[in-house]
């Protein structure tokens, strides 16, 4: 069974997972999608409709080597389309994931990239009440049970997003320290393709700052860029993370292949069908 699960894994990756270039002139109307994707009922990111929430008795989120130091260096990429963190294991050789609340499975963290605006305008996936933050924060994480990202994408618990959504500020409140150390190196990716490297010593809990990680939205959904596979369970935090002004700049001048700006890079809102968006509150 496992074998013809991973035949028929590799075969799909061949036609429909393909990475094939993209483009955020149209915020995703023109991409070109699998008929049974583009006609799917789960597509991310969507509108968040507190009055049209359902209140979840789930338990938390329980964070696995969090706590622990990052070893390193972390590799950030410049892709043309975003600025994308690759993690490693932590400092003793364990892995950092995430698993509880309605999760089945165990989930690696694998990567973080940013979703941003303009100097007109916000860029933020998710909205909340009708309100676009400045820019979104996804931390993607795989499901252990599957060994490829392939396989992954074949089911509907492939992958766990983290959403923390972002709002520009001259002067944060709380400075996300863990963060900043990442935001400070944006500037170094201006070209397409760059690649800078992140010392370690940052632990992934501090990129929350003082977000509340017990206290979320909860949704299936599907990755936000090609292929955009209904493989995901979304955690949207509702509170936004406070970040300097300085630092969103720097991905305005990011370019992509054909040296155009990196700016509004999200996608359009997805219909929501009948789908039942969760909240957990403080218990």
């Amino acid at each position: 069974m496992v074998k013809a699960i991973r035949k028929f894994c590799s075969a799909v990756e061949r036609t429909c997972f393909v990475q094939k270039p993209f483009n955020y002139d149209h915020h995703g109307d023109d991409w070109e999608l699998a008929s049974d994707v583009r006609c799917g009922k789960q597509q991310s990111p969507i509108a968040i409709n507190r009055k049209k929430i359902c209140l979840s008795k789930a338990s938390k989120l329980h964070f696995l080597n969090y706590h622990k130091p990052l070893a390193g260096p972390l590799k950030f990429h410049n892709t043309g389309t975003t600025a994308k963190l690759y993690f490693s294991a932590v400092e003793d050789g364990t892995l950092p994931g995430i698993c509880g609340c309605v999760l089945e499975s165990v989930y690696q963290a694998v990567q973080m990239h940013f979703h941003w605006g303009s100097e007109s305008s916000k860029g933020a996936e998710h909205t909340i009440d009708g309100v676009r933050h400045d820019g979104e924060l996804h931390i993607v994480h795989k499901n252990c049970a599957y060994s490829t990202k392939s396989e992954a994408m074949c089911s509907p618990d492939g992958f766990v997003v983290l959403a923390i959504l972002l709002r520009a500020v001259t002067k944060p409140k709380v400075e996300p320290v863990g963060l900043n150390k990442i935001l400070q190196q944006v500037k170094q990716l201006q070209e397409f393709g760059s690649i800078t490297t992140i010392k370690p010593q940052m632990k992934m809990n501090e990129l929350f700052a003082n977000i509340k990680t017990d206290e979320f939205f909860s949704y299936k959904g599907s990755l936000t860029t090609p292929p955009c596979v209904e493989a995901v369970n979304w955690f949207v935090f509702p509170k936004a993370l406070e970040v300097g002004k300085k630092y969103l700049r720097h991905f305005w001048c990011l370019q992509d292949s054909y040296d155009k700006l990196v700016i509004n890079n999200y996608r359009n809102l997805q219909d929501i069908h009948d789908r039942t968006v969760y909240f957990r509150s403080m218990m």
